[in-house]
């Protein structure tokens, strides 16, 4: 199982265009509404892999609770910490994510309000990240090397997000085009690979991005770097 979202303390539906733009995507303005979660959800990870040879970005977001929740299947955002740090001071308001990964056992969360708050992983069974205090909420919970799926929900759900789809509600599917900046970027990154992987080099890059956590970790060093 793969999961990733990024929430957004605060109603900023309206501001989806501004968010995104961020992540450098331009929206389409082709949504499409869910009233029921595990159709929504089985939607959005049943398609990004089509959409993504289509240069598409396919993300979920919802809001409840005060929150604004971003679904983010390709777990490419969720690890931009360039741009999730840009966000925070953009509207002001704490943003956490989470990531879990149970293929590679990789477990995490990160709050940011302007600079990094808190951050933790694990994966395979190590502690590779545990950055400043522990969060209040975090009590009574695995923020350990044995943390597990429940504990990523169950502190989420203590923060007062919903990642499970609890509520009746419109979930929305957003469709989203790479800019010119991403389509450099990963014409850049086309070019570094070898001959042989090039032939299928979207492929290549996004089934490491999607389903290996060390290439997650790769993003996060090169939006550093930039």
């Amino acid at each position: 199982m793969t999961n990733s979202f990024i929430a957004i303390k605060g109603n900023f539906l309206d501001k989806a265009d501004e968010i995104f733009k961020v992540f450098k995507y331009e929206d389409t303005r082709q949504d499409i509404q869910f009233n029921d979660w595990q159709t929504f959800n089985d939607y959005l990870y049943d398609h990004y892999y089509e959409f993504a040879n289509k240069e598409i970005a396919i993300k979920g977001m919802w809001t409840n609770n005060g929150w604004t929740v971003i679904n983010d299947p390709e777990m490419v955002d969720t690890v931009d910490e360039i741009a999730l740090l840009q966000i925070s001071k953009i509207l002001d308001t704490d943003i956490a994510t989470f990531i879990i990964q149970t293929t590679s056992n990789s477990f995490g969360f990160t709050l940011y309000n302007g600079t990094i708050k808190r951050q933790f992983f694990v994966t395979d069974g190590e502690v590779t990240d545990n950055e400043y205090s522990p969060l209040e909420e975090e009590k009574d919970l695995n923020i350990n090397e044995n943390i597990f799926s429940d504990d990523i929900l169950l502190l989420a759900d203590k923060l007062g997000i919903d990642l499970n789809g609890k509520s009746k509600q419109t979930y929305i599917v957003k469709q989203l085009a790479y800019s010119d900046e991403m389509k450099n970027e990963l014409e850049q990154f086309k070019q570094q690979q070898t001959p042989a992987k090039k032939e299928s080099w979207w492929k290549f890059w996004w089934t490491a991005n999607a389903t290996i956590m060390g290439f997650a970790m790769w993003l996060l060093k090169y939006f550093h770097e930039k």
